[in-house]
């Protein structure tokens, strides 16, 4: 039987999270489970849940909310490119 040669690249991309540069790790579904209300007519028990971004700082990792990085790496910049390319009125995808 022949074996499975696999490689696994765990890449990172630079960001700036408020004035601080960091390292983006990966993306993380955070779910937290919730208790019943114990009032009559209270919120059932449930599941909290959120998406996280894991970044590297040069003083630790933290959870950051999405919406607060900011990608600053060669993959930004290119979508940079098409978005002028957009605003440019080039029709990069004619119809049929």
């Amino acid at each position: 039987m022949a074996g499975i040669n696999a490689t696994i690249e765990l890449r990172t991309r630079l960001c700036i999270v408020g004035n601080e540069y960091g390292w983006f790790h990966v993306w993380e579904l955070y779910s937290q489970p919730l208790e019943a209300s114990p009032m009559i007519g209270g919120a059932p028990a449930g599941v909290f849940s959120r998406i996280f971004g894991i970044v590297e700082f040069a003083d630790g990792i933290r959870r950051v909310d999405p919406t607060d990085i900011y990608f600053c790496d060669e993959d930004n910049e290119s979508l940079k490119e098409l978005n002028k390319t957009k605003e440019g009125k080039i029709n990069v995808y004619p119809s049929n």
